[in-house]
């Protein structure tokens, strides 16, 4: 085993059974504290990489508005202050105009920030509302062992079966073989795992939202791709060894979390 593997590996086994042990015993308002943290360093991590000649100023502003958002929506208060983020919005536009050094992409900066916003700040943040749900600590638990699963399972598969590239230019690993393995390993894991700690959950129903969020975790994961190979680097930072950045770790979940979300009135309809 090589260097970075043996720091993929001790790195994993710091990190995830503390973090599974927080879903399934810690209390809410400790779980809802590490999600924000998550957030805030996947904003920095984002307008590093999409803003690297930006100044601070406009950093923060991006950085403080994806936070505030997400704090805000996280406890359902989002849509009632629309008037606020209205005004943030026009002091941002105000903010990017009075320091910008080249006027003419003022358009596109802001299209970037507002961007990061919703692409770290409120995809992410729909994992503190699912965790308020009924049960929530096991959707919480069917939502990342589901989206693991089919991460391992596009590795293993694209590894050892992968021929047929699926975006070279974006991603030049992934191949349709991955993209396949990503899908069974999310519905096997996610079938197994809601038969032992969902028992009403729909096995239909079950069986169509691992599909999608297995899709949804690739997604996910190559968009992401897409934002590195845009900014030119291999990973969004250093901060796990061996693993890359907060995004590079969080990448899979950003769409696949709200799409459980919406779904999950349907599901607890569903239960008896």
């Amino acid at each position: 085993m090589g260097k970075i593997e043996k720091k993929k590996v001790w790195t994993a086994l710091l990190i995830i059974p503390p973090f599974l042990l927080l879903i399934a015993l810690g209390p809410s308002i400790l779980f809802t504290l590490m999600v924000l943290i998550t957030i805030l360093l996947g904003l920095l991590e984002f307008n590093k990489l999409a803003h690297p000649r930006s100044g601070k100023i406009e950093r923060l502003a991006g950085i403080g508005l994806g936070l505030i958002l997400s704090i805000l929506f996280s406890h359902g208060e989002a849509w009632s202050l629309s008037p606020f983020l209205v005004v943030t919005l026009l002091a941002l536009c105000i903010l990017h105009m009075a320091i910008s050094q080249d006027l003419s992409s003022i358009i596109s900066n802001l299209g970037t920030t507002f961007f990061g916003i919703f692409y770290v700040g409120f995809l992410l943040s729909h994992i503190i509302l699912i965790r308020n749900q009924t049960d929530g600590r096991i959707w919480v638990l069917f939502l990342i062992i589901t989206v693991w699963a089919g991460d391992i399972i596009a590795l293993f598969s694209g590894t050892l079966f992968g021929k047929h590239k699926l975006y070279p230019k974006i991603s030049p690993n992934k191949t349709y073989e991955g993209l396949l393995g990503a899908i069974a390993g999310s519905v096997i894991i996610g079938l197994l795992f809601a038969s032992l700690f969902l028992p009403s959950f729909n096995k239909g129903s079950c069986l169509l939202v691992t599909i999608g969020m297995g899709i949804l975790g690739q997604l996910g994961d190559f968009t992401e791709s897409m934002l590195k190979r845009s900014a030119q680097v291999k990973d969004s930072g250093s901060l796990f060894p061996g693993h890359g950045g907060v995004l590079d770790r969080i990448d899979s979940f950003l769409f696949s979390t709200p799409f459980l979300y919406y779904l999950l009135p349907h599901f607890l309809k569903e239960s008896p």
